[in-house]
């Protein structure tokens, strides 16, 4: 087992967490069953990989739009619809900018679309 850091599991690097759902898998194919404590940490470390990945979503989303992708092609990839691709953008966007993350001029960097 990889050695754990110290305090709570959403201030470890992304690596650190990508290893504790790693461990339990691996242990699974060399069929040593983990502890209770390893199973519970592989579980709290999933949902924080997947919270991370849904808060950054839309930086994804940006980087599709200033690489040329169109909202239909970013919906196709993300697994949703065109307008609610878009609607998750500018409304992620907007609260960056109500807390002062983004920048108040940022705006969607792509080719405008009706």
């Amino acid at each position: 087992m990889t050695a754990r850091p110290e305090g709570p599991i959403d201030r470890w690097a992304s690596t650190e967490v990508l290893a504790a759902v790693i461990d339990v898998e691996i242990a699974a194919l060399l069929r040593r069953a983990p502890s209770k404590d390893e199973a519970l940490l592989a579980l709290a470390a999933r949902r924080e990989l997947e919270d991370r990945m849904r808060r950054h979503r839309w930086l994804a989303m940006e980087t599709a739009r200033k690489a040329g992708a169109t909202w239909a092609e970013i919906a196709a990839a993300a697994g949703m619809g065109p307008t609610d691709a878009r609607r998750l953008y500018e409304q992620t966007l907007a609260a960056q900018k109500a807390f002062g993350y983004a920048e108040a001029h940022r705006a969607d960097p792509g080719v405008p679309e009706l």
